[in-house]
């Protein structure tokens, strides 16, 4: 969900329990212009963890909305909060959220393309990526216009790309490496 989608449901959660902005702040122990911003749509990974403590729901759900994700969403981990921004540039994400942290790490992020969504979040104790672990254990496969174009793109934008395009099931597909490690293949449908 979109901040300004957040900030909306923050909202309409907080009407329903009767409460003004001002109530919110005090059982969140934020500001009064804090929600304000919330509900407009900007607001810090602290804030909404406040705000979700205030309105007794886990921070997944207050970010969730049933309607606008596909019914499988993979979710990658990363440890650098660079490599977000890399994605974007690189593989032409759009991005749908992106809740920056301590140091610069997106706690949780959203890239969309056409109608797939990939969550980002930030490696914790028990996550690792290829690179932290020298293994692969798997890949993200992506429907694109055009693969040969989109590989020249991704490589002038610095992508590692680890297999050239080439035809394989109706696809000309190629692979691409991000920063951490993880394997992107990028095709498109052969005519």
């Amino acid at each position: 969900m979109s901040q300004l989608g957040i900030g909306k449901k923050v909202r309409r959660l907080r009407e329903r329990k009767a409460w003004t902005q001002e109530h919110l702040a005090q059982a969140a122990d934020i500001s009064l212009r804090t929600v304000q911003r919330a509900e407009d749509g900007v607001m810090s990974a602290e804030t909404l963890s406040a705000l979700a403590g205030a309105l007794d729901l886990p921070v997944e759900e207050l970010s969730y909305d049933e309607e606008a994700y596909p019914a499988i969403t993979p979710f990658l981990f990363y440890e650098q909060g660079e490599t977000f921004d890399w994605l974007v540039k690189a593989f032409g994400f759009t991005v749908r959220m992106k809740v920056p942290g301590p140091g610069g790490v997106v706690v949780h992020g959203e890239l969309a393309h056409r109608n797939g969504i990939v969550m980002v979040g930030a490696a914790g104790k028990q996550d690792v990526t290829p690179k932290m672990a020298g293994v692969r254990t798997h890949g993200l496969y992506v429907m694109v216009d055009d693969a040969e174009a989109h590989c020249a793109a991704a490589r002038a934008a610095g992508a590692k790309i680890v297999a050239e395009p080439a035809d394989a099931h109706g696809h000309r597909r190629y692979t691409a490496e991000d920063p951490e490690g993880n394997n992107w293949m990028f095709a498109s449908v052969l005519d």
